[in-house]
């Protein structure tokens, strides 16, 4: 038993000192990266005369560099904020009260779209240790994730909760829910890879970030997907924390 308390220690202190060199080397890019945006912006402002087909065809390069630079920028602060150790506050909050303020912010804009958000929430659940910025945006990444999957033919998007026994953990229980175009199997088994993501806008992020704080706060994420029928993502969260 000793040996394996100096393993978890160990393991501890390298979680943190790579968490630190990520962090200084995302700074030391970002400093380049930005000397970058600037210069391509000033050349930009030089050349805003610009008439002939070869300026042109400089200026459309010039707009392009602008633009993966500042793609790179937004990929770095993800990545960032993803090796950030996060310091789980636990305070008893409701669930129920989380989803419901998520249906009500996206509701107009996936109205909007042909999506039509749903809730079922347990009335029984009662408020629990948690940390409620933290799960908000675990929800959040799900929600938005799922809107994507239906943003070409509208369908609709259900929120709810339950309450779950298994493993003799009393579990609380949200689920996300969508009608979109569903996931292969080989897809479900990357889903939650970092980088890994089906759109080319993404970042690859967000859900391995979901993951990573359901796993801070003693819990895990099931996903379950059927292409052309839609997918679940259900986040188990322990009622009763050991930490």
């Amino acid at each position: 038993m000793p040996a394996k308390t100096g393993s978890s220690q160990r393991k501890g202190d390298w979680d943190v000192d790579v968490a630190a060199m990520a962090g200084s080397l995302v700074h030391e890019i970002k400093n380049p990266l930005s000397t970058l945006n600037i210069n391509a912006q000033l050349l930009l402002e030089s050349w805003k005369d610009a008439a002939t087909p070869r300026e042109l065809r400089s200026v459309k390069r010039l707009k392009t560099m602008v633009s993966e630079v500042g793609r790179l920028e937004r990929i770095l602060q993800s990545f960032l904020r993803f090796t950030e150790r996060h310091e789980i506050n636990l305070q008893p909050t409701s669930l129920n009260g989380i989803l419901q303020d998520i249906a009500e912010f996206v509701g107009p804009e996936a109205s909007g779209k042909g999506i039509q958000v749903r809730l079922g929430l347990d009335p029984e659940l009662e408020p629990f240790p948690l940390d409620e910025d933290l799960i908000r945006q675990v929800f959040l990444n799900l929600v938005i994730n799922a809107k994507h999957a239906m943003e070409e033919k509208g369908g609709e998007l259900i929120l709810r909760t339950r309450h779950a026994d298994r493993d003799g953990i009393r579990w609380a229980v949200g689920e996300v829910i969508d009608t979109g175009h569903g996931m292969s199997k080989a897809v479900q088994e990357k889903i939650f890879n970092l980088y890994f993501s089906t759109r080319k806008e993404g970042s690859g992020l967000g859900l391995a970030t979901s993951k990573r704080i359901a796993e801070e706060h003693g819990g895990f994420i099931e996903v379950d997907s059927e292409e052309g029928k839609g997918s679940q993502f259900s986040v188990h969260l322990p009622v009763e924390p050991s930490r």
